[in-house]
């Protein structure tokens, strides 16, 4: 898989920070303008309707709204989403069967992007998503869900190598709180400092129609993978980027979905600079984070019966963390 580039973005909310050499600079928040769902090649629509898959489709009906994001229900009183969202205790989970559950108390992991709340009184059985406990491998089919920005049909043009144009992906649309699905594959894990591990995949244009990139919104979603032959939750989303892209040096600052930023400019230390169109496809990059990895963690949270001394952690910036790339074998 291609090295992605700088300029990481939450997969939700607005705080920018710039990538400064070699480093990774990621904003705590929700990126500005909050929409619909994750993007996929084929259509601007995007996939907003259950999966037909009958386990998928089952999945979908037991993920719920939570604030302008999503949340999962791994226990009877608690479901999981993405700790960089802040703390959102009091607002309510809400399923597509219009069911609601107002969250009283709120838990943080503190070595990675996991958020647990619990709500007053329980989910039904049916409600709750059980979680993957397997291993990884290269190439590892996943389906993900969120309520991020849709992309528009307007192309993004960069330089073809070795001359002449070519379209490099998408600018995004707006936000309508929908939300949709996509799929991908695994293409290897990796540790980021106070974010714990993550899966990491990226935006193949020839991945299929459903090929999917996290967008502005989609923090918090699910990412499912088989075990068994049942669709379990793996991860959790996270971050996506490059997403701020120029098709000239002076030009307007795009964001979008790409399949190459290679012969586009990328902000890199303050410089909009070229990215060479040479050598390959240069997609943008999704991250989820590890649910089996820190399932320590979560089954502690999950075995309070009451909520005790919760651990409340900031949504403080993860400024200047190294990138520690780590391929599975």
């Amino acid at each position: 898989m291609a090295q992605p580039a700088p300029s990481y973005r939450f997969a939700s909310p607005p705080l920018r920070r710039r990538v400064v050499g070699g480093l990774i600079c990621l904003a705590c928040g929700l990126l500005a303008s909050p929409a619909a769902a994750v993007i996929i090649n084929g259509s601007a629509a995007g996939n907003t309707a259950a999966p037909t898959d009958p386990g998928l489709a089952t999945r979908w009906g037991q993920v719920g709204n939570f604030s302008d994001f999503l949340g999962t229900p791994v226990a009877s009183q608690f479901f999981v989403t993405a700790k960089h969202l802040g703390n959102l205790t009091g607002q309510s989970i809400t399923f597509p069967d219009a069911t609601s559950y107002t969250t009283t108390a709120a838990f943080f992991d503190p070595a990675s992007d996991l958020a647990i709340y619990q709500i007053s009184g329980t989910f039904p059985g049916d409600k709750i998503v059980p979680m993957y406990a397997g291993s990884f491998t290269a190439n590892q089919a996943m389906t993900i869900f969120g309520r991020g920005r849709l992309r528009t049909d307007t192309e993004v043009i960069g330089q073809r190598f070795p001359n002449g144009t070519e379209a490099k992906g998408w600018t995004w649309g707006g936000f309508t709180g929908n939300r949709s699905w996509g799929t991908n594959t695994l293409d290897s894990l990796t540790s980021l400092p106070g974010a714990g591990t993550q899966l990491v995949w990226d935006f193949d244009v020839g991945g299929g129609v459903n090929e999917g990139v996290l967008a502005t919104n989609d923090s918090g979603g699910p990412v499912f993978l088989q075990e068994g032959g049942v669709w379990k939750l793996g991860g959790i989303n996270y971050a996506v980027g490059p997403k701020d892209v120029r098709e000239t040096q002076s030009g307007p600052t795009l964001e979008a979905a790409v399949y190459d930023y290679g012969g586009l400019y990328l902000d890199v230390g303050g410089s909009w600079t070229l990215q060479s169109a040479a050598g390959g496809d240069k997609p943008a990059v999704s991250y989820s984070s590890s649910v089996p990895a820190n399932a320590t963690w979560v089954q502690s949270v999950i075995a309070v019966p009451e909520p005790g001394t919760l651990v409340l952690v900031g949504c403080g910036c993860l400024g200047g963390l190294a990138l520690l790339r780590r391929r599975m074998a």
